[in-house]
Order: C-alpha cells, then sequence, then structure tokens
C-alpha cells in the first residue's frame, strides 16, 4: 500500500512539473512571437485566428477520450 501512494504522489508531482514547463514554454513562445521583428499585428491576427481553431478542434477530439480510457482500464482490472 505504501508503495502505491509514493508512485502517486510521484505521478502528481510529474504532472505538476510538466503542466508549469508547458505553461512556460508557451509563454516564451508568445513572447518571442510577439516582439518578432517584422511579425506585426497581422501575424499576431493569424496566430489568434489559428490558436482558435486549434483549441475547438482539440476540445472536440478530447471529449470522451479519458473516460473511454478509464472504462477500459477498470475493465481490465476487473476481469483479473
Amino acid at each position: 500500500m505504501e508503495k502505491t501512494k509514493e508512485t502517486f504522489m510521484q505521478g502528481v508531482l510529474t504532472l505538476i512539473f510538466s503542466q508549469v514547463l508547458i505553461k512556460v514554454l508557451g509563454l516564451v513562445y508568445t513572447l518571442y512571437l510577439t516582439n518578432r521583428q517584422g511579425f506585426g499585428d497581422t501575424g499576431n491576427g493569424i496566430v489568434a485566428a489559428s490558436y482558435q481553431i486549434y483549441a475547438m478542434l482539440l476540445t472536440i477530439s478530447s471529449i470522451g477520450v479519458p473516460n473511454a480510457i478509464s472504462k477500459l482500464i477498470s475493465e481490465r482490472v476487473a476481469v483479473r
């Protein structure tokens, strides 16, 4: 039981660290893009419009994935 708690906490800490790293890298990338010479308002508008489409498609594609994965895992564990 103790080993399970340690692995769970390691997983939680790994996820937290990865999310913070992703956010920092996104911030650096965004700051670089907005301050790049020649990019200007047109480039920022294109990036903003394309990001909205990307976010919508990502949301649509990942709606049922976590539920499906947890169902498959629980079925496999229940069989054993």
